[in-house]
């Protein structure tokens, strides 16, 4: 395994945007532990901070109306997201290779402590999401 740094995450990218543009907005006033928030949740979901607060914001009211005929939505999001947890593992079986790497040389790879953290952290938080799916599945 190469003591390469990992690739850098991808550009945020914009949600799809309408033709014409949607006219209306709203301006949302947070406190710095909530933009912190926003911006990581939007950081994982490889979308703008205020893309990511549109895109939730219209999930939660929709979800709101029509929680009942979600159910197969939630299953085919719950297959999903268990496809992301097993991605995440095979991401932890990578972090076992720095390991490896380090038995032998001595020197673990610069890059091996923050992708512990990730990982587990990853790991962490889809294990909370699919708790929740599943708790609101039953």
């Amino acid at each position: 395994m190469d003591s390469e740094q990992p690739d850098p995450p991808p550009k945020a990218r914009h949600r799809a945007h309408n033709r014409p543009a949607r006219p209306y907005a709203v301006l949302l006033r947070l406190s710095e532990e909530e933009k912190a928030a926003i911006d990581a949740a939007a950081a994982v979901a490889q979308l703008t901070a205020t893309g990511y607060a549109a895109k939730a914001a219209v999930a939660a009211a929709s979800g709101v109306q029509a929680l009942g005929g979600a159910t197969g939505d939630l299953r085919d999001l719950q297959h999903e997201l268990f496809a992301a947890r097993r991605a995440v593992v095979m991401f932890g079986n990578n972090v076992n290779q720095a390991a490896a790497a380090f038995n032998a040389s001595g020197q673990l790879p610069d890059w091996a402590t923050e992708a512990v953290r990730l990982c587990a952290a990853a790991v962490a938080r889809l294990d909370e999401v699919i708790s929740r799916i599943d708790r609101n599945l039953r």
